[in-house]
């Protein structure tokens, strides 16, 4: 390069140097925001504000625990009783199915869980549902009882197999033996469905029915409010009616995948408030649950209230511990349109006064039906995630969504 070619480069180098150290001096219109706030100065009472990985690794489920995260998976596909039929809208807490966890609703457990580990039950899932308060009682002699006469009444169990011909087995096995239990059983075919085996006990409001899908056992305990036969098999079709549809949308997990499971990696459980500080072990039991909007219908008390909810939040992962909910919206404006409309999964009853110095909270008194001494929920966003809180006392409520919103700025 010539000398004078040099030169003009260095002088337009300045130039443009110089042009931008002016623009870094000029004056830009607008409004100054403050950053975030301190999350420490805000009282989160006894709470802990970090995530339980802050310090070690991520928590790594064992094989048997994976059973359950399958569950998890499986109940996004899954109808509640809700779904089948509107009325039933009071919910009663789901559990995972294994081989020595079989529901009640199935049959006497001594002589199904042979039948389950011959044939290699994977993993399932149990939703329950009613229009009254659940008041199902499955005695020793392996027939149902409720407390309440008029109420109905869908248990829904679904359960995977390691193929067709083993889920086939499974049901025909399950099926023969339970109706031999009891001499009063009796057979009853359902038109609409051909290859379900059903059956009652006369006199008795009840019906069990079971059919494959696949390498699904899709099975049912239906109850209605007098023992009519025609309206139990009318309530056992139109669950499979819709149940069958969904399951169809499922790609079911190998016994070696589920194994191979991951548990939250979308590190929802670590952004949830963990009132007792446990390990953030998957359990339906415990009530440490990771999975998707449909999957968190089947934890509500009032389905009719928690799905519109759960509509609103638009939310692909949601997460529960105990009386914490977070959920991660599509964009932060989701998030604070659900602080704006206080929307939560429960029924409000009124407007409560917000957390002091937390941003984007408002609480509300509401009702649920596993507190019976008054109940006040929080909901808290920070960014696209929206936290759910609940408690007893106004004062507790407020300190646990101060932590919501520390915990969600921590993590």
């Amino acid at each position: 390069m010539s000398t004078r070619m040099r030169r003009g480069a260095t002088a337009t180098a300045v130039l443009a140097l110089a042009a931008v150290l002016s623009a870094c001096g000029s004056t830009i219109a607008g409004t100054s925001a403050p950053g975030e706030i301190d999350v420490r100065t805000l009282n989160v009472g006894k709470y802990s504000t970090e995530p339980y990985h802050a310090h070690n690794d991520d928590y790594v489920p064992s094989f048997g625990v994976k059973r359950e995260i399958a569950a998890m998976r499986l109940a996004d596909h899954v109808a509640t009783a809700y779904d089948i039929d509107p009325r039933l809208k009071t919910g009663y807490w789901p559990s995972a199915i294994s081989t020595g966890t079989l529901p009640d609703a199935l049959g006497r457990r001594a002589d199904l869980q042979p039948i389950a580990e011959r044939h290699k039950l994977a993993y399932g899932l149990v939703s329950n549902g009613s229009d009254k308060t659940f008041g199902l009682q499955v005695g020793a002699d392996d027939w149902a009882t409720k407390s309440t006469a008029d109420e109905t009444i869908i248990v829904s169990m679904i359960m995977q197999f390691p193929d067709a011909e083993r889920a086939k087995l499974a049901a025909t096995e399950f099926y023969d033996t339970d109706l031999a239990a009891n001499p009063d059983n009796q057979a009853v075919p359902l038109s609409k469905y051909a290859g379900a085996q059903s059956y009652w006990r006369p006199g008795t409001p009840f019906l069990r029915t079971l059919q494959t899908h696949g390498s699904f056992v899709v099975a049912f305990l239906v109850s209605t409010p007098e023992a009519n036969l025609g309206a139990l098999t009318a309530l056992a079709e139109k669950s499979y009616d819709t149940q069958l549809p969904m399951l169809d949308r499922f790609q079911p997990i190998p016994l070696i995948d589920v194994f191979q499971l991951r548990w939250d990696p979308d590190h929802l459980s670590s952004r949830i408030l963990n009132f007792d500080n446990s390990t953030p072990r998957p359990s339906y039991t415990s009530r440490r649950i990771v999975t998707g909007r449909q999957g968190m219908l089947h934890f509500a008390k009032n389905r009719e209230v928690a799905k519109t909810s759960l509509a609103a939040l638009d939310s692909d992962a949601l997460g529960v511990h105990e009386d914490a909910m977070v959920a991660r919206t599509p964009d932060a404006a989701t998030a604070r349109k659900i602080v704006a409309d206080l929307t939560v999964p429960y029924e409000k009853v009124r407007v409560a006064a917000a957390p002091a110095n937390v941003p984007d909270a408002a609480c509300a008194e509401t009702k649920e039906p596993r507190f019976r001494n008054g109940h006040y929920t929080c909901v808290v966003a920070y960014h696209e995630y929206v936290g759910f809180v609940s408690a007893a006392k106004i004062d507790d409520v407020h300190q646990r969504a101060a932590a919501q919103y520390a915990l969600f700025a921590n993590s």
